[in-house]
């Protein structure tokens, strides 16, 4: 059984940005939460997805 996905304002922003479902931005932010383990910016990946620095900490561990 998998562990349910908790909205966040990440989640929504993304949602409303790419007209994704709660699933595949919640797969989104998990690919951006390992990306930024590896070392990399948050704002770089927020940028990318045309997003604001305001959710930096969402991507923070």
């Amino acid at each position: 059984m998998s562990k349910p996905i908790i909205e966040t304002n990440l989640h929504k922003a993304l949602m409303k940005c790419n007209e994704w479902s709660l699933e595949e931005a919640e797969t989104e932010i998990q690919c951006m939460k390992n990306r930024v383990a590896e070392g990399e910016n948050p704002e770089d990946l927020l940028y990318e997805q045309g997003l604001e620095p305001d959710y930096f900490f969402d991507l923070i561990p």
